[in-house]
């Protein structure tokens, strides 16, 4: 018999959030301008946001969704209202028919909402209010969204956003279109950098798109040559991408691995599951034929490939052996 119940952590009631909700709008210059403040529960803190209600003389509903739960419950709905309070601030010009389209423009859509969200937490920031979104997880937020800039590149225009005093609608929307303006010069925006590579291979990565990378045109050519051979003299291999080349397998059995991601060689690792052992070859501009290389992932290909056709046999000692 157990000894303890597990206790089911409730978090404060629907009706309660709204009082809370209540209380804290009137701290806000704005809270004579909202008539009926509606919460709504979702799971997430992601899916927390905020709607202006169509209102009447003059004033406003507003629905709050708020995570389940009580963790910084203070702080989120505070910063939501200052999305209101921009929202209704005649210096902040909102204009709703500026706002990038979500599908046509996702991207500038995306780096829009990064901006706001930036600058409603950077205040909270300010205020010292504890907050679920502080300045390490929006940092993140940011840099993850700008997949097409470098690292160093994205956190500096993030610190540029962050200590910005106050914005316009207008100008939060031209940084999303125009982000790279913030740069003045400054950081590397080098396609070199290596988060760039990674992020290109995450995105489109191919057989054909790694080998039509290979800078060199005799490194291209001696890896579109072991790539015939294998799918000529390998029946059943498959030829997969990785993020950093090419690699072969057969029933489940990697036996190659070519990596195309180096200017000046190719590397092929090929694994030879009977013994647990590897050996790489490091070819460059100058290797010349390469036969031998092909005629040893031909002989762990017919390795693998026979003692996967004994794994059918249910028991292959009872089978007759011919002499």
């Amino acid at each position: 018999m157990a000894l303890f119940k597990r206790v089911k952590k409730v978090s404060t009631p629907m009706k309660a959030k709204e009082t809370i909700a209540r209380e804290i709008l009137n701290s806000f210059s704005i809270s004579g301008m909202i008539r009926n403040v509606f919460v709504e529960e979702v799971h997430s803190p992601w899916s927390e946001k905020v709607v202006r209600l169509a209102g009447q003389r003059g004033q406003t509903d507003v629905k709050l969704s708020l995570w389940n739960s009580d963790r910084f419950l203070y702080g989120r709905i505070y910063r939501l209202f200052l999305y209101v309070c921009d929202d209704l601030d005649d210096h902040f010009q909102y204009d709703p028919k500026l706002i990038p389209h979500g599908k046509s423009e996702p991207k500038i859509r995306e780096t829009y909402n990064q901006i706001w969200g930036i600058y409603v937490d950077s205040r909270m920031e300010k205020l010292g209010i504890e907050n679920f979104f502080d300045k390490r997880l929006r940092k993140n937020l940011f840099i993850d969204s700008q997949r097409n800039l470098p690292w160093a590149v994205s956190s500096l225009f993030f610190e540029k956003l962050w200590n910005r005093g106050t914005y316009t609608h207008a100008e939060m929307i031209d940084h999303a279109y125009h982000l790279d303006l913030l740069s003045e010069g400054e950081g590397d925006k080098s396609d070199d950098a290596f988060e760039m590579e990674i992020s290109r291979s995450l995105m489109d990565h191919s057989a054909k798109k790694n080998i039509d990378n290979i800078v060199s045109i005799r490194l291209r050519d001696i890896a579109h040559t072991i790539l015939y051979f294998v799918a000529s003299h390998c029946r059943g291999t498959l030829i997969e991408s990785s993020y950093y080349g090419i690699y072969f397998m057969y029933d489940q059995e990697i036996f190659a691995e070519m990596a195309t991601t180096k200017a000046d060689s190719l590397l092929l690792t090929l694994f030879d599951f009977q013994s647990n052992t590897n050996k790489t070859y490091a070819m460059t501009e100058n290797t010349g034929e390469i036969s031998t290389i092909q005629q040893e992932i031909k002989t762990i290909y017919e390795s693998i490939a026979n003692h996967s056709r004994l794994k059918v046999i249910k028991n292959p000692y009872t089978e007759h052996v011919e002499k």
